[in-house]
C-alpha cells in the first residue's frame, strides 16, 4: 500500500491530468452560466449542458471574448483540481463562441461596450492626406487583397513609398500579428496606415472584431484607412478606423487621387486661370491709363516744386558760399569757429577754402 499526503495526492492527480490532456486538440463546449468576475483580476463561470456542469477559472487577461450568462463557448485549457480548496474546475488558456448565433451575440455585447466608451465617435475620426507619400500596408502578402491594393495604387498614382508589414488575417494568432504590426507602424513616419483582407465568414473575420485590434486602431497616432472585401458584416475594425474602404481596391480609390483625372482638372483649371488674368490684365490697363492722364498734371506741378526747393537748399549750402571766396574755420576737434573768442595765441585752426584745407597759427 503506498501512503500519500493530501498535497501530493492532488499534485499527482494534476500532473496525471497534464500528461493525458492535449489542450490543443480538446475543448469543452456548453452554456455560460454564473460568470462573475473576482477582483478584476479573476473570472470564473459554470459550463454546463442539460446533465452536468464544470467551473471555468482564468484570468482577466486570457478573456479574449465578451462573456455572458447564457453564452455557448468552447473552452480550451485543462482540467485541475486546487490544492488549497481540493475544488476540481476546468483552467482555461482560450475561449472561443460556438455557433453564429451565439457569436453575434457576443459581437452584440462587445461592439454595445465600445460604442459607449467613444470608439465609434465619428467627431474624433481624422482625415487622409491629400497626397500622401509614405504608407503603411497591414495585409498578408499572399493574398488577392494585397495585389489588388498595390496594383490599383499604382494605376491610379504611384510613387508612393509602401511599407508592407506582413500579417495573418485570420486564425489565433492573426490578433496579435496585427495588433503588434499597428504599433511598429506607430514609430514610424507614415501619412496613412491601411488594414485590409478579402472577404470571408463571420468566423474568418473575427480577427477585424477582435477587442485588441479595434483598440490599437482607435490609439494609432497616424490616420487609419481599414477595407474588408465583405459588405455584409461590417467589422467594429472598419467601424473605428478614420476612414473606410468597401473593398481593398475601395481604400487604393480612397487613399490616393487618379492622376489622369487630376491632370485633366488641372487643365481646365489652367485655362481658366488663363482667361481670369487676360481679363484682369485689360482692366488693370485700362485702370493705369486713367491713372497715368490724372497723375500727369500734379507730376509737373511736383517737378517744379522739387527744382525750387533744390535751389533753395543749394543756396544755403556753405559749400556754396565757400566757392565765393569765402572760407570755413575750423578748431583742432573739427568743430565750425565764428568768434574770436576764446581763441589764443598760437591756436592751431583749418581753413577749408573751394579747392582745399590749410592750416593756420592764430598770431
Amino acid at each position: 500500500m503506498q501512503i500519500m499526503t493530501v498535497s501530493g495526492f492532488l499534485a499527482y492527480v494534476n500532473e496525471t491530468f497534464k500528461a493525458i490532456w492535449d489542450t490543443t486538440e480538446v475543448a469543452i463546449e456548453g452554456e455560460v452560466s454564473g460568470y462573475r468576475l473576482s477582483q478584476g483580476q479573476w473570472a470564473s463561470f459554470d459550463l454546463k449542458d442539460a446533465e452536468a456542469l464544470v467551473n471555468v477559472f482564468l484570468p482577466v487577461w486570457k478573456l479574449n471574448v465578451p462573456i455572458q450568462d447564457g453564452l455557448r463557448v468552447r473552452v480550451f485549457g485543462c482540467p485541475r483540481v486546487y490544492p488549497k480548496y481540493g475544488k476540481f474546475s476546468f483552467s482555461a488558456e482560450r475561449i472561443e463562441i460556438a455557433g453564429e448565433g451565439g457569436l453575434r451575440k457576443a459581437l452584440a455585447l462587445l461592439h454595445q461596450k465600445l460604442e459607449q466608451e467613444g470608439l465609434f465617435d465619428s467627431a474624433r475620426k481624422r482625415p487622409l492626406p491629400r497626397f500622401p507619400e509614405r504608407i503603411a500596408l497591414i495585409a498578408s502578402r499572399e493574398s488577392a487583397a494585397y495585389g489588388d491594393f498595390i496594383r490599383i495604387l499604382h494605376e491610379r498614382w504611384g510613387g508612393l513609398s509602401i511599407d508592407l508589414y506582413h500579417v495573418l488575417v485570420q486564425g489565433e494568432g492573426a490578433p496579435v500579428q496585427i495588433v503588434r504590426a499597428i504599433h511598429e507602424a506607430g514609430r514610424g513616419e507614415y501619412d496613412a496606415l491601411v488594414l485590409t483582407r478579402g472577404g470571408g465568414s463571420l468566423e474568418e473575420l473575427m480577427s477585424f472584431n477582435d477587442e485588441r485590434v479595434v483598440r490599437a486602431l482607435f490609439s494609432s497616432k497616424i490616420p487609419t484607412l481599414v477595407g474588408i472585401g465583405h459588405e455584409r458584416d461590417i467589422t467594429m475594425a472598419e467601424e473605428v478606423a478614420d476612414v473606410r474602404g468597401s473593398t481593398p481596391t475601395d481604400c487604393a480609390r480612397r487613399l490616393v487621387p487618379d492622376r489622369t483625372e487630376l491632370l485633366y482638372a488641372l487643365s481646365h483649371l489652367q485655362e481658366g486661370v488663363s482667361e481670369t488674368f487676360l481679363a484682369k490684365m485689360v482692366e488693370w490697363t485700362e485702370q493705369c491709363d486713367d491713372v497715368v492722364l490724372k497723375a500727369s498734371r500734379w507730376v509737373a506741378t511736383l517737378s517744379e516744386r522739387i527744382t525750387s526747393m533744390i535751389r533753395l537748399f543749394q543756396s544755403f549750402d556753405p559749400r556754396a558760399v565757400v566757392k565765393r571766396g569765402y572760407a570755413i574755420v575750423r578748431d583742432r576737434s573739427g568743430k565750425v569757429r565764428t568768434s574770436i573768442k576764446g581763441m589764443t595765441t598760437k591756436d592751431k585752426l583749418a581753413l577749408e577754402m573751394r579747392d582745399g584745407t590749410i592750416a593756420v597759427s592764430v598770431e
